[in-house]
């Protein structure tokens, strides 16, 4: 039986688009003598948090506790315990950008001192659209390269037989927009946020 004559090549395609959602994870660390005092203390601090974010127009559904954390804090020899330390976590959905830099100083605020912010991401919600986009240019990526080392071959390009797909998706730092609330906020740029797709593909060689 004759080897099967192939060409096997990557191509790569990407698609930049504007965020349109902040994902934000907040957070407040208090301490207490007890495990009861600090956990009462951090149950006052993210209320407050809650209701600042929902008296700025967060609807309820985007906000969702996601830590609940309890430790023990010792002196320094580490022998006797000094404390413990309660840590809550709230994942914040923001849709509307332009009011990302007063959510934050609002929360911030309401939390006081205890009030963290344990990390950020400027998403694009629905990506479908561009990760179709950037399959069709990966394909076209990989199809042009193919014809061309089948081409310095002598041969053609003839049906796919195999495709296999890496993809993702990132922020990337241009120029954009400020988030900022025009009354005061933490300033924020959008940027930009690009869905990549990496294919290796291979033909058959006519």
């Amino acid at each position: 039986m004759a080897q099967r004559e192939t060409v096997t090549v990557a191509g790569s395609g990407a698609v930049a688009a504007t965020p349109d959602v902040l994902r934000l994870d907040l957070g407040v660390e208090c301490r207490g003598a007890s495990v009861d005092a600090a956990l009462s203390e951090a149950n006052t601090a993210m209320s407050a948090v809650q209701r600042a974010l929902l008296s700025a127009g967060v609807p309820q559904v985007d906000l969702r506790t996601s830590e609940l954390g309890i430790r023990t804090e010792y002196d320094d020899q580490g022998r006797r315990v000094a404390g413990f330390v309660v840590s809550q976590g709230l994942h914040v959905v923001v849709r509307d950008l332009s009011a990302a830099g007063g959510l934050l100083s609002a929360a911030a605020g309401a939390g006081g001192d205890s009030t963290r912010v344990n990390g950020l991401r400027l998403d694009v919600e629905d990506d479908a659209a561009l990760l179709a986009e950037a399959r069709t240019r990966a394909m076209a990526d990989a199809l042009l390269r193919a014809e061309t080392y089948a081409s310095a071959a002598g041969r053609r390009v003839g049906r796919v037989v195999r495709i296999s797909e890496g993809s993702g998706a990132q922020p990337v730092p241009v120029r954009a927009r400020m988030m900022a609330a025009e009354s005061g906020g933490v300033p924020m740029q959008a940027g930009s946020h690009e869905v990549s797709v990496t294919v290796t593909v291979e033909w058959a060689l006519d």
